[in-house]
């Protein structure tokens, strides 16, 4: 091949290179149609608006005041009807608090398609569990949520505290004792789930919302007989099985 035959060669090839790439790009198969997804907690009471310094009983119906309720959410991804992964922010943490207004976090985007559910955990993985609060960003790094008297033990997954009534009156006064449950230890990290039912579309911003039943979180649990259980033990592992049941998704 001489010289003008090589050249020849290297303009028709780069001709046809840009048409290629242009071809690939337009390819259908490698279009990506995203829209941004956001979770919001609320809470209730058997189907009502529940608020802290609500009225709630425990299992054997003394009757309680909720002045605390918190707990941290990990692990979020979502699924369709068919059980196939549709989106993840394993980077998304939450702290849910009873008593606050920023119950929502954008978890970021996801492909065009159909939610049927979300996956969820109560609590950290042990990585994030046992990381350093002082080097992490919000909401790991709020020191009231971790064991700072004993940081080895990571951070307190769910936190429960309030007053009882303990001489049957059904009044929960300034007086009355308190009680205090704080869940953790890397054995209480607990699934949870939602369902949404909801079809996103292309550059839409959906909020799933997720409902917290606080009727049922003091099931199986005496009040009277524990008012403070901390750590991870038999209490404090019902009531992590119990958050997990009072939650659900609005489909």
């Amino acid at each position: 091949m001489n010289n003008k035959q090589a050249l020849a060669a290297i303009a028709a090839l780069a001709l046809v290179l840009p048409a290629c790439k242009k071809d690939k790009d337009e390819d259908p198969e490698h279009e990506h149609h995203h829209a941004t997804i956001n979770m919001a907690f609320t809470f209730q009471e058997n189907g009502e608006e529940w608020t802290v310094d609500s009225l709630l009983s425990d299992s054997l119906g003394h009757a309680l005041k909720v002045n605390s309720a918190r707990f941290f959410v990990s692990g979020i991804h979502a699924e369709n009807d068919e059980d196939v992964l549709v989106g993840e922010w394993p980077e998304s943490y939450l702290l849910v608090d009873a008593a606050g207004s920023g119950n929502t976090i954008t978890l970021g985007e996801m492909e065009v398609g159909h939610i049927h559910q979300f996956h969820f955990d109560l609590g950290l993985d042990s990585t994030a569990n046992h990381a350093d609060p002082t080097l992490a960003s919000a909401p790991l790094n709020d020191a009231t949520m971790h064991w700072n008297w004993d940081p080895a033990a990571g951070y307190k997954f769910l936190v429960l505290e309030g007053r009882y009534d303990d001489d049957g009156d059904g009044i929960v006064q300034a007086d009355d004792p308190e009680f205090i449950f704080h869940c953790a230890t890397d054995d209480l990290l607990t699934e949870a789930h939602a369902h949404v039912h909801h079809t996103v579309v292309e550059g839409e911003t959906f909020t799933a919302q997720v409902l917290v039943d606080m009727a049922r979180v003091f099931d199986g649990i005496d009040v009277l007989a524990t008012p403070s259980a901390m750590g991870g033990g038999p209490v404090n592992a019902r009531l992590m099985t119990n958050l997990s049941g009072a939650i659900d998704g609005v489909e």
